[in-house]
C-alpha cells in the first residue's frame, strides 16, 4: 500500500513537474507559435473585421451619428474617393461588402467548396485593394510628417482609415494564405518543390532604386520653397503660404529632408547595412538588423504614401478632364506642389515591393515545411 502511494505521489509530482516546464514554455512561446500559425487564424480575423465593420455600417445606414467619409474639410487634392459617395450609397456598398466577406472567410476555412475559388481570391484581393486605395485620404501620411514637427493631430475619420488598413491587412494575409493552399504551396512561406526564387528577389534591386529616387522631386521643391524660390508655383502662391503659416520654412525643411533620409533608409533594403548593423552605430554593433523593424515601417509608409498619391493623382485627372471644380486654382499655376506628388504611387508602390523583396531574402529556411531558396 505504501509502495503505490510512494508510486502515486512520484506521478504526482513528474505531473507537476511537466506542468511547470509547459508553464513556462507557454508564457515564453505562445505569442511566437501563435503567430507562426497565422495561416490557421487570418481567415477567422478578416471575418471578425468583416462583421463588426459591417455592424457599424448598417449602424450609420440607419442613420446613426460618426459617418466617417467626408470630403469638406480636405480641399481639392485630399478627399478620398469613398467620400464622393452619399452616405447611404455608400453604406449599402459596405455592408453588401462585408456580408460577403463573411461567406467568403467562411469558405476559405471548409473542405467543401462551395464559392469557385477565383471568386474567393477576387474578393479578397480586391477588398485589399479597395480598402488602401479608396478609404483613405492625405491625411494619414501628413500627420506622420507633421510628427516631426511634434504636431499631432488625430480624429475619428483619421481612426476610421487605420481600421480599413487593418482590414486590408488582414484580408490580404488570408488571400495570400488561401492561394498558396490551394496550389499546393507551404502556407507560411509560399515555396513549392521546384520552384524558382520568388521575381521580386530577382528583381529588388532596381525595385530599390525606384523607391529611393521617386521622392526627389518632391524634396526639391520643397527645399526651393524654403529658399523663397517659387519652383513650380506662382510667386503669388508662396507669398500667400508665407502669410498663412510663417514658420512654413522650417516646414519645408523637414519635409523635404524626411523624403532624402526615407530615400537612404529605402537603400538599406539592398544594402549590407540594411542586414546587420554597421560599426559606427552604438550599442549593437555588428549585430544582425530585425527583419520587422526595416519591415513594418517601410509598410506603413509604403500603404500611406499609395494612398495618398492615388488621392493626388485621381483628383489631377478629374481637374484635367473637368470632372470636378477646381475654386479658381489654375492647376498649371501650382505645377510644383502637384506634379511630385503624381510619383507617389509608383513610390509607393515600389516601397512595398522592395520591402517584400527584402523580406524574402531574409528570410532563410521556413520553420514550417523546411524549405529554402533555390
Amino acid at each position: 500500500m505504501r509502495k503505490g502511494v510512494r508510486l502515486m505521489n512520484s506521478k504526482t509530482i513528474d505531473d507537476k513537474s511537466k506542468m511547470n516546464v509547459d508553464s513556462t514554455f507557454t508564457l515564453k512561446e505562445r505569442v511566437r507559435m501563435n503567430l507562426q500559425r497565422w495561416p490557421t487564424w487570418i481567415a477567422y480575423l478578416a471575418v471578425a473585421w468583416s462583421t463588426l465593420y459591417g455592424v457599424l455600417h448598417l449602424y450609420w445606414l440607419l442613420g446613426g451619428a460618426g459617418y466617417p467619409f467626408n470630403n469638406t474639410s480636405m480641399g481639392l487634392f485630399g478627399a478620398a474617393m469613398v467620400t464622393y459617395l452619399p452616405v447611404k450609397v455608400g453604406g449599402m456598398i459596405f455592408v453588401i461588402l462585408c456580408l460577403l466577406g463573411i461567406l467568403v472567410g467562411v469558405q476559405m476555412k471548409i473542405s467543401k467548396r462551395i464559392i469557385p475559388r477565383w471568386f474567393v481570391l477576387a474578393y479578397a484581393w480586391g477588398i485589399t485593394v479597395v480598402l488602401i486605395l479608396f478609404v483613405p485620404d492625405s491625411s494619414l501620411i501628413a500627420a506622420m510628417a507633421y510628427a516631426f514637427l511634434f504636431k499631432f493631430h488625430f480624429n475619428w475619420m483619421m481612426m476610421n482609415q487605420v481600421i480599413c488598413i487593418f482590414g486590408a491587412l488582414f484580408w490580404g494575409f488570408a488571400a495570400l494564405a488561401y492561394q498558396r493552399n490551394t496550389r499546393n504551396a507551404c502556407e507560411n512561406c509560399g515555396r513549392a518543390e521546384y520552384e524558382k526564387p520568388f521575381f521580386l528577389v530577382r528583381r529588388g534591386k532596381w525595385i530599390t532604386y525606384i523607391a529611393v529616387l521617386a521622392p526627389i522631386p518632391y524634396a526639391i521643391t520643397r527645399y526651393a520653397w524654403a529658399l523663397g524660390i517659387p519652383l513650380g508655383v506662382d510667386p503669388g502662391f508662396l507669398q500667400d503660404f508665407s502669410s498663412v503659416n510663417p514658420m512654413h520654412h522650417i516646414t519645408e525643411w523637414v519635409f523635404g529632408s524626411i523624403c532624402i533620409a526615407g530615400g537612404l533608409l529605402t537603400l538599406g533594403l539592398i544594402r549590407k547595412w540594411g542586414e546587420v548593423f554597421p560599426l559606427w552605430f552604438p550599442l549593437i554593433r555588428g549585430k544582425r538588423v530585425p527583419i520587422l523593424l526595416a519591415v513594418i515601417p517601410a509598410t506603413c509608409v509604403a500603404i500611406a504614401v499609395t494612398a495618398a498619391g492615388f488621392v493626388f493623382t485621381f483628383s489631377f485627372i478629374a481637374v484635367k478632364l473637368q470632372l470636378m471644380p477646381t475654386d479658381g486654382i489654375l492647376v498649371s499655376q501650382i505645377w510644383g506642389a502637384v506634379g511630385p506628388m503624381l510619383l507617389w504611387v509608383p513610390w509607393g508602390v515600389a516601397l512595398g515591393l522592395a520591402t517584400i523583396s527584402y523580406y524574402y531574402r531574409r528570410r532563410g529556411q521556413c520553420g514550417h515545411c523546411g524549405r529554402d531558396e533555390a
